[in-house]
């Protein structure tokens, strides 16, 4: 029998760390948290137009951007005939997730001094991890599977899989685990999802009296905890430019009512801290992580769906499981997260260690444990 990829040990890692269990919440519709039941005697404005926002909000635009070059380079080698598949660079995967050697097109980038490296949570050994993914040396590592490859991927063999009608061609490791996804979700949960909800989370031990560089280190972290969901600051009425946790809030609002309800708490929250309302500011703190859990749920529901719909095309079901386990992977980086630990051990059961052998009974099971957990309704989400 071959041996685990770094995928599958992430995976065993999970399950080994699960030990606390909480109640299932068990609500039958999906509604939004509510931020606060009293309204504020001071104004909340309607955008996220505070006082000197510009230093916190940066550094998580930063890493956005950063991110954004990194898929988009391995995103090259999604070609779909073997006389244009590229090769990568270990190294220059290595860099740029440790922002070293100026790899970054964008040449503010460079010299912002911010890195996903140092901005990554440790659980599961992350970033050590994250490193080996992109290593040459390593038998289940992207390079390794990029430069060059013609094999089609199969359980055991890493690989391509190109989808038969779509325009698709993904990477994969040997127990059918897509590498972006990997890469991409790795640091939304482990740098975006990880850094907003720990900031969130501590927010009440810092300064709200000093004032630096035109903000205290209350009004500079919440800013950044913003930053890294991803949307423009007249978000939900302005969709332009929604990355990464915006878009899939977007995607999912219809069915869970995210945009409103996580903008709102933002606003409300950060209107608080200008306003010393420790107790407003609280309650739009637990707003704001509550209902982005659930976007990683709806979201992983949503994958879940479409892989049911995509038995029969190995490239585009492997990619909507690899993005389905992501968001499940996510939620351990949360400090106050919903979901107990042995719950997500059930879920990340569910995946198991190879897709290929991931019965399809399984995907029904994962979506109705979602949807106990978080009071979701399947047939709403998209």
């Amino acid at each position: 029998m071959k041996n685990l990829t770094y995928l599958s040990t992430i995976v065993i890692a999970c399950l080994l760390s699960a030990s606390s269990c909480k109640k299932d919440t068990k609500d039958p519709e999906p509604e939004p948290t509510p931020v606060s039941p009293v309204t504020p005697s001071y104004s909340v404005p309607t955008t996220y137009n505070f006082t000197n926002t510009a230093t916190g909000i940066t550094t998580a635009t930063n890493c956005i951007a950063m991110l954004g070059e990194l898929t988009n380079y391995l995103r090259s080698t999604h070609t779909t005939t073997a006389a244009t598949q590229p090769t990568v660079s270990a190294q220059k995967l290595k860099d740029m997730y440790a922002n070293a050697n100026s790899q970054f097109t964008l040449a503010a980038l460079n010299t912002c001094g911010i890195n996903l490296k140092a901005k990554s949570g440790t659980a599961l050994n992350y970033p050590t991890l994250q490193d080996a993914s992109f290593d040459d040396a390593e038998p289940a590592s992207i390079a390794s599977a990029a430069n060059p490859t013609t094999t089609t991927a199969s359980s055991g063999v890493k690989g391509k899989l190109v989808s038969p009608t779509l325009a698709r061609a993904i990477l994969v490791n040997g127990n059918g685990y897509e590498y972006k996804e990997y890469l991409e979700k790795g640091v939304m949960g482990a740098v975006f999802y990880y850094q907003a909800t720990t900031i969130l989370s501590t927010i009440g031990s810092l300064d709200n009296t000093t004032i630096v560089n035109g903000s205290t280190a209350q009004e500079k972290a919440w800013d950044e905890a913003f930053g890294y969901f991803g949307v423009p600051t007249d978000f939900p009425t302005n969709l332009t430019g929604l990355k990464n946790w915006g878009s899939y809030c977007n995607s999912v609002n219809v069915a869970i009512g995210s945009n409103a309800a996580i903008m709102n708490a933002f606003l409300q929250g950060r209107a608080a801290i200008v306003n010393k309302d420790n107790a407003g500011r609280d309650a739009a703190r637990n707003a704001v992580i509550a209902n982005w859990e659930k976007v990683a749920a709806a979201k992983c529901i949503s994958y879940l769906k479409a892989a049911k719909t995509n038995l029969s095309d190995q490239a585009t079901l492997h990619h909507n499981l690899s993005e389905g386990w992501g968001f499940v992977v996510a939620f351990q980086y949360n400090p106050n997260k919903t979901i107990s630990n042995a719950d997500i051990t059930t879920l990340l059961n569910y995946f198991g260690t190879n897709l290929y052998n991931m019965p399809t009974a399984n995907f029904d099971l994962a979506i109705a444990k979602l949807e106990t957990v978080f009071g979701l309704n399947a047939s709403l989400i998209p």
